[in-house]
């Protein structure tokens, strides 16, 4: 019983140890419009992002393996969906609207480093393609515990850290704030990116800036606050080398399952419509019913099984079976394989 009561202090003050400095932050999209006028956007969109290679598994396909883009050499992990911040102010900048996040979890930290990365061609902020990037917009508002409000504007004399011809990554230093610098041992209050310039301002007149990786001190953020769909979702995603598959689904919410499928010697290509009309659980294997385009061509119904033979050593890998039946329930297309790339995640229910 002693050595009991000895042991357990000592974990439970290493756990506190790791996690004290740990920064744990979301950023949570809004739209500031109090006449309505449905001129500003702000959301986490997938599609939109800086891509990984770290994070999508990349199958022995057909298709070209999913890339890391070198303008963000540094990427939020959890970030399985390529998301961004779409951040947009159409019209003009005066209208009384703003698109924006905050940043929830800051409170009480002081601050090295703020940034972001910006899908952007050319390394230079003044280029004119690409997203907007103006002295007020997108920018840091921070305010310290003094009350005291601070801002970053995108061209606030920003390191660049890395660029490609897709994007590039900004750093903020503190003590650039205006209109007085943040003392290094200032405390936070919050912290908000705003993009209030709309398409009046240059010099790309674009009104719109796709963000990704916000940093605060080092700790990148690059995806939406958790989802419930999050909660039960799941996934799969590889192939063989003739075939590429990708499932994506929640129980709690059938409509944002997707199942995409391509079998590359038989000209057989495949693709979900509307959600999933069923998710059932066998064991370790999920099985997704779904509405299905068959070549481009609607009015099929598709039922998709991943199965997970992982032993939870990654990467996991697992069998797949796939069959298409017409309006008339007709077998129009069948296969079953087992992946040689890939991953399979699922939470039987």
């Amino acid at each position: 019983m002693k050595r009991a009561v000895l042991f357990l202090p000592a974990v439970f003050m290493l756990v506190c140890i790791d996690t004290a400095y740990a920064l744990d932050f979301t950023v949570v999209p809004f739209e500031f419009d109090p006449p309505g006028s449905y001129l500003v956007a702000s959301i986490w969109k997938s599609g939109t992002g800086c891509p990984s290679s770290g994070v999508v598994p990349a199958a022995a396909t057909r298709n070209p393996p999913p890339f890391s883009d070198p303008g963000c050499p540094s990427t939020d992990i959890r970030d399985s969906r390529v998301e961004g911040l779409v951040l947009a102010k159409t019209g003009p900048s005066a209208t009384n609207a703003s698109a924006g996040a905050t940043l929830v979890g800051v409170r009480g930290i002081t601050l090295s480093e703020l940034g972001y990365d910006l899908r952007k061609p050319g390394g230079v902020v003044t280029d004119p393609r690409g997203s907007h990037c103006g002295s007020k917009a997108p920018r840091f508002s921070i305010v310290t515990q003094d009350n005291v409000k601070h801002s970053l504007g995108c061209t606030a004399l920003p390191v660049t850290a890395a660029a490609s011809n897709n994007w590039i990554r900004l750093r903020f230093s503190p003590a650039n704030a205006t209109p007085t610098p943040i003392s290094p041992t200032a405390t936070v209050k919050n912290i908000q990116i705003i993009f209030d310039e709309g398409q009046d301002i240059g010099p790309d007149n674009f009104g719109l800036a796709v963000l990704d990786n916000i940093d605060v001190n080092g700790t990148l953020v690059g995806r939406s606050p958790t989802r419930r769909e999050e909660w039960d979702e799941d996934s799969c995603g590889g192939g063989d080398a003739n075939h590429d598959f990708q499932c994506r689904g929640s129980a709690s919410r059938p409509e944002t399952s997707a199942v995409s499928y391509r079998d590359w010697t038989s000209n057989v290509k495949l693709q979900s419509l509307n959600g999933a009309q069923s998710i059932t659980y066998a064991g370790a294997c999920v099985t997704f019913v779904t509405d299905a385009f068959f070549n481009d061509d609607p009015g099929y119904a598709m039922s998709f099984t991943a199965c997970d033979l992982s032993t939870g050593i990654i990467p996991q890998i697992g069998t797949w079976t796939v069959l298409v039946t017409n309006a008339l329930g007709g077998t129009v297309y069948e296969n079953t394989g087992t992946m040689t790339a890939g991953v399979v995640s699922i939470h039987p229910q």
